[in-house]
C-alpha cells in the first residue's frame, strides 16, 4: 500500500501499538522538561543567542523527494546562516516518531532525540494529552506575528487546540484533475458529479475509505452538504461509479492509473501538487488541470511541534521560525507546490506561474474533529460501500 506524505496523514494516522505508551506522564521525568518549558519565556534575541552551535534534528516523513530537497538545498543553508546545523531525519510514519517520544518521557531521559516533528491530527491530540510537547513557544516566534489570527485552521488541528504547542507550517487541500483535452468542463460541485455519473457511468470513481483519498473524499462531502444529505448523495452515487459499486479502487495511486490509462475522467488528492508532480514524471498528459469544486475545498494544516524532551529547543524554535518566514514559504511554494500557511500578500511573487498549480483554491471547508474520521468511514462502510 503506497504511504502518502505526512503533512496529509492528520486523523487518518493511527498510532501504533508500541506508541501506547505516549500516555507516560512527563511528571516522572527529570528536571530537564522543566528548564526546557522556560525556554519559551526568553527573550527572541536570548533564543537566538542559545541557538549558535546546536545541532536540530528533525523528524519528518521521508518519501517526497521534493520535499526532501527543499529542506536540504534551501533551509539547511538558512539555518546555516543563523548559526544552527539542521539534520532532516527520515521516518517512514508519524507513529513512529511518536513511539520514540513515548519511551523517552517513560524513561525519564532528558537528552530526547528529536528536536523538532512534523505532526498533526490524532498524533499532536495524543502527545498533548500526555504531555510531550513544549509549551506556549510558537508566540515567541518573530514570523508568528504574520499569522492571520482569525483563521482557525491556524490554531486549531482537528478540532484540537494548538495553545502554542505547534506551528502552522503547511497547508492541504483536497484538489480534483481533470483531462482538459477530454473534458472542457468538469463538475464543481457534488450534485454536478452526481448527473456527470449518470451521464457517463463508470467515468467516475474514488477509493473505499478508510483509505486515506477515499475518507478525504466522503469529508469533502460531509462538509459541504452536510452529513445526511451527502450520503444520501454518495448512496445514488455508488452505482454510477467505475466498477457499478461492486469495487472501489484500493488508494490514490489506482486512481492515478485508472485515470493516466483513460478509463476514468477525474483524479483527486489532498496533495494539492499531485497534477504537477504526476506531469513531471510523465504519468499525467500536459492538458492534464487541477481544480477544486465550487463548494469549498477540505483543507487542513500541518505543523511543526517541539517536543518538551528537546536536546535542542532555543535551535527548533530558530528553524521553525525561518520555516515560517515569507522566503522560506514562498521558496516551499515555488518548489514543492504546497500552499502557504502565510497570507498571499505576505508571500514574494512567485518566480513562475505553472498551469498545474491553483492560486486559488477557493473557501475552506474545515476538517472534521479527529474522533469524527472513523465515524464517518464507518458510516460510509455501512451504508455505503
Amino acid at each position: 500500500m503506497r504511504r502518502v506524505p505526512a503533512w496529509l496523514v492528520g486523523a487518518a494516522v493511527v498510532m501504533v501499538a508500541a506508541a501506547g505508551a505516549v500516555l507516560v506522564s512527563l511528571g516522572d521525568s527529570g528536571d530537564g522538561a522543566a528548564a526546557r518549558n522556560d525556554v519559551a519565556a526568553l527573550s527572541w534575541d536570548e533564543v537566538s543567542s542559545r541557538a549558535e552551535g546546536q545541532t536540530v534534528r528533525l523528524w519528518m516523513w521521508g518519501g517526497e523527494a521534493a520535499l526532501n530537497a527543499y529542506v536540504d538545498d534551501v533551509v539547511m543553508p538558512a539555518a546555516a546562516e543563523a548559526g544552527v546545523t539542521l539534520e532532516r531525519v527520515p521516518i517512514d510514519d508519524t507513529a513512529s516518531a511518536m513511539a520514540r517520544l513515548a519511551v523517552e518521557a517513560g524513561s525519564g531521559d532528558d537528552d530526547g532525540a528529536i528536536d523538532l516533528v512534523w505532526v498533526n491530527g490524532k498524533n499532536f491530540e495524543q502527545g498533548k494529552a500526555a504531555g510531550l510537547w513544549l509549551a506556549n513557544w510558537v508566540p515567541s516566534l518573530p514570523n508568528a506575528g504574520l499569522l492571520p489570527a482569525d483563521d482557525p485552521t491556524l490554531w486549531t488541528d482537528f478540532g484540537v487546540a494548538t495553545d502554542g504547542q505547534e506551528m502552522p507550517w503547511s497547508r492541504a487541500a483536497f484538489v480534483f484533475a481533470h483531462d482538459s483535452a477530454v473534458v472542457s468542463s468538469p463538475p464543481g460541485t457534488f450534485p454536478e458529479l452526481l448527473a456527470y455519473a449518470r451521464d457517463h457511468p463508470g467515468r467516475v470513481a474514488y477509493p473505499a475509505p478508510p483509505d486515506f483519498t477515499g475518507s478525504a473524499f466522503v469529508r469533502q462531502a460531509v462538509q459541504a452538504l452536510g452529513e445526511d444529505e451527502a450520503f444520501e448523495l454518495l448512496g445514488q452515487l455508488d452505482r454510477l461509479l467505475w466498477g457499478g459499486g461492486d469495487t472501489y479502487p484500493q488508494d490514490q495511486a489506482e486512481i492515478e492509473q485508472l485515470f493516466a490509462s483513460g478509463e476514468i475522467d477525474l483524479a483527486m488528492s489532498y496533495n494539492p501538487n499531485f497534477v504537477e508532480a504526476a506531469v513531471a514524471r510523465g504519468s499525467f498528459p500536459a492538458s492534464v488541470r487541477p481544480y477544486v469544486f465550487d463548494g469549498g475545498t477540505l483543507s487542513n494544516v500541518s505543523f511543526l511541534a517541539v517536543p518538551a524532551l528537546a536536546s535542542s529547543p532555543e535551535g527548533a524554535m530558530v528553524v521553525a521560525n525561518l520555516l515560517l518566514g515569507p522566503d522560506l514559504q514562498a521558496a516551499k511554494l515555488d518548489r514543492v507546490g504546497i500552499p502557504s500557511v502565510l497570507p498571499p500578500s505576505q508571500l514574494p511573487t512567485a518566480t513562475d506561474a505553472s498551469p498545474y498549480r491553483l492560486a486559488d483554491y477557493g473557501p475552506p471547508l474545515e476538517e472534521l474533529p479527529a474522533a469524527r474520521v472513523p465515524e464517518i468511514d464507518q458510516r460510509w462502510l455501512d451504508e455505503v460501500g
